[in-house]
């Protein structure tokens, strides 16, 4: 059996040591050079989101309600700075296929929602939990309001929707809860907030 030598245990030992300096190194250089672009990125996804959930908006201003620091909704407000509705970010109870699932949620002055936008559901099922990004399932919930719930889905029923019934995605029950338990806690933070300035 031959001896070790300390130098065939140190020469690999410090190699790595150097290597991991090295990649951890250019790791920081590269995420110096890149956050501000990726929030900057962040920010105008969030902003275009708000948009279209509560399109009637043309201005959106942060509300803080428990002055946590901590944007808690957004009210949307028309040219002449009259409140048209509120913008929730929010994640409900229901997890995803892939995890939480936030939704920017628009609702009216009135308690119906204008719009919901999922906000990355690319850890959701590719062509199935994805699916909840697709207009024509979001177009379900706009004009909806107290408590949702997920039924299967009616092909004869697809279009026919009311009564806070939102039709699953086809075999991504999953998903729709998750989906759909977001926009109920965003509705739950309307109730809260009294739905008036």
């Amino acid at each position: 059996m031959k001896k070790m030598n300390p130098k065939d245990i140190l020469v690999p030992a410090v190699s790595l040591f150097v290597i991991c300096v090295v990649a951890t190194a250019l790791l920081a250089l590269v995420n110096s050079i890149t956050k501000d672009k990726i929030q900057a990125n962040t920010l105008a996804k969030a902003a275009e989101a708000r948009q279209t959930v509560l399109a009637e908006a043309k201005d959106f201003k942060e509300v803080d309600k428990d002055s946590d620091g901590t944007v808690d909704y957004y009210e949307g407000v028309d040219g002449t700075g009259n409140v048209v509705g509120y913008v929730f970010d929010c994640s409900g109870d229901a997890k995803g296929y892939g995890g939480d699932v936030s939704v920017t949620v628009g609702i009216d002055t009135e308690g119906k929602i204008t719009g919901i936008q999922p906000d990355d559901v690319s850890n959701e099922t590719p062509g199935l939990g994805q699916n909840s990004d697709k207009a024509s399932w979001k177009a379900q919930f706009v004009g909806e309001s107290g408590d949702l719930t997920v039924v299967k889905s009616d092909k004869s029923a697809q279009d026919n929707t009311s009564d806070g019934k939102i039709n699953a995605i086809t075999s991504a029950t999953i998903t729709s809860k998750a989906v759909t338990s977001s926009v109920n806690a965003a509705l739950d933070m309307y109730d809260e907030i009294g739905g008036t300035n």
